[in-house]
């Protein structure tokens, strides 16, 4: 009884349950450059086997039990049935037809001819047109239905069960008095301690200066992970390496570098509030001026189609691009067209819609405290003109 308090004591102990102690160390960006030093501790449990009273079981075999089965025949017969129906049957007869046609018939007639010598027959052909008629036997044959009944054999099939029943072993359970082996944490050994050097660069401190929000770096692992819950600034890390090696075999060292950049909130809801006009369309470019160039990763659409008097409309760019393709020279900002799949425009009528937005998905790369941006509203500015290309 007593190991098996102790059993129960030590499993449900803190320090021994604990598998992993991983370091946290919370600070400010209040300067350029600044050292963190984390600390991680990985054990392992040391157990050794005791033996504690059980009830075990074995199978024995008592006696038989029927065990039944339905099993199903095959059984078929023949029955006979009748089915009726119309039959067409031709019926002919045999129908006499006068057929007339008109020929020539011809005979030879005597004439008299009588002189001074004498009289004498002087034979002469005689030819007329005559009408013959003659009898012809002709079949004419129509469809009569009669009412037929056949008898035809059918084979009918049908399942029929029945139950089959055998004898099995009756198999049961048998209680027996017995000991089982338990695994008893009796410590802890260190596996592994980590210990971690970082360097964090503040990389716009002079823009800045310092935020006054604590944010904090934690060792997960091996892996160094950063949080924060400010709700003035987006802290994002642009850059990072990192270098380990081992000490000892329960000793690990890793050094790390990770530079944050510090964009505020305000920078960044005042996206919306930039100004584009003044639209120019060229043959191979488009141009607009913008009130102000935002410091904040942003993306763009251009949606350009070409007036046609007869037929649709002809769609010559509708793509996403990225600020970079954008080049210029005061507030007048540049995108040419030829990267978006455009040729030389015709000197045709245009409509021209162009659409800026901040790009979300470079806002969220390596951001420490993402969550922020849910309160930014991310409303595109957009700018919208027809014109010939010049």
């Amino acid at each position: 009884m007593k190991r098996i308090v102790l059993a129960i004591i030590l499993f449900s102990s803190p320090a021994l349950a604990q598998v992993q102690a991983p370091g946290t160390q919370e600070f400010t960006l209040n300067q350029p450059t600044q050292d963190l030093s984390l600390e991680g501790r990985e054990f392992e449990t040391i157990y050794r086997t005791d033996y504690v009273p059980d009830t075990c079981y074995r199978s024995e075999v008592q006696g038989t039990r029927p065990e039944c089965r339905t099993e199903y025949d095959r059984q078929c017969h023949t029955e006979f049935q009748q089915q009726c129906g119309y039959r067409n049957y031709p019926v002919c007869q045999t129908v006499p037809r006068n057929v007339c046609r008109t020929q020539q018939v011809c005979r030879t007639v005597n004439d008299r001819v009588c002189n001074s010598h004498g009289c004498t027959n002087v034979p002469r052909r005689e030819c007329r047109m005559e009408n013959r008629c003659t009898t012809q036997m002709d079949q004419v044959c129509h469809t009569q239905q009669r009412w037929e009944c056949q008898t035809f054999p059918q084979t009918i099939c049908q399942n029929v069960p029945r139950q089959v029943c055998v004898n099995v072993p009756n198999v049961v359970q048998v209680p027996y008095s017995c000991q089982k082996p338990v695994q008893v944490a009796i410590g802890q050994n260190l596996k592994l301690r980590t210990v971690v050097k970082i360097t964090v660069r503040f990389v716009n401190f002079t823009e800045t200066g310092a935020t006054g929000d604590r944010l904090n770096a934690k060792l997960e692992g091996d892996q160094i992970r950063f949080s924060g819950n400010s709700t003035r600034f987006l802290y994002q890390i642009v850059d990072q390496s990192r270098s380990e090696r081992m000490l000892s075999g329960t000793e690990k060292i890793i050094e790390a570098d990770f530079s944050i950049r510090a964009t505020p909130l305000k920078t960044l809801s005042d996206f919306e509030s930039i100004l584009i006009d003044e639209g120019k369309l060229g043959f191979d470019r488009l141009s607009f001026r913008m009130s102000s160039f935002p410091s904040a990763p942003f993306k763009g659409n251009l949606n350009l189609v070409q007036n046609r008097a007869l037929g649709r409309d002809l769609v010559i760019v509708d793509r996403d691009f990225e600020s970079r393709a954008l080049t210029g020279q005061g507030n007048v900002q540049t995108l040419m067209l030829s990267p978006l799949g455009a040729s030389l425009l015709r000197d045709k009528t245009h409509r021209v819609k162009i659409s800026l937005m901040l790009d979300g998905e470079a806002l969220r790369k390596g951001a420490i405290n993402a969550e922020i941006l849910n309160q930014l509203r991310n409303k595109p500015v957009e700018l919208g003109f027809e014109a010939n290309p010049n």
